[in-house]
């Protein structure tokens, strides 16, 4: 899997969220370094830990924003969100017991959710924000 890059077309249109994304595509990028160069389990663990943890932050971040401002699709967010965590949290495991050939379908796994994700639901809530001022 490539390197992703941040485009325009993965804003939302939210400074927070934006920032946010940003830094979830970092940690991939870092993911994907340590695996192209070959630094070993430990350090793949640490970083899809790092992705684990901050993607719960950001989720909790997001859906506060939703909470607040009353956001309808509030409950389909939540589940996607829960959905995305065990699905990492399952991945994680996976590699703590030796299943290091699941290295490479994390990476596009996670990519592509984050990807589908933002452009998708992220989107619908940054519009929904603009539509009452409150996008920044």
């Amino acid at each position: 899997m490539a390197r992703m890059e941040w485009r325009p077309t993965l804003e939302v249109g939210h400074g927070q969220i934006d920032a946010e994304h940003r830094t979830l595509v970092d940690a991939l990028n870092r993911l994907h370094d340590a695996v192209e160069e070959g630094r070993g389990q430990e350090e793949v663990l640490r970083v899809l830990s790092f992705l684990r943890d901050y993607t719960v932050t950001h989720f909790q971040s997001e859906e506060s924003l939703m909470i607040a401002h009353r956001y309808p699709g509030l409950a389909a967010h939540v589940a996607a969100h829960a959905r995305l965590v065990t699905r990492v949290s399952d991945l994680l495991a996976a590699l703590r017991s030796g299943r290091t050939e699941v290295v490479e379908a994390v990476q596009a796994f996670l990519g592509a959710w984050l990807v589908e994700h933002i452009q998708v639901m992220d989107k619908e809530f940054g519009w929904y924000l603009r539509g009452r001022g409150l996008a920044s």
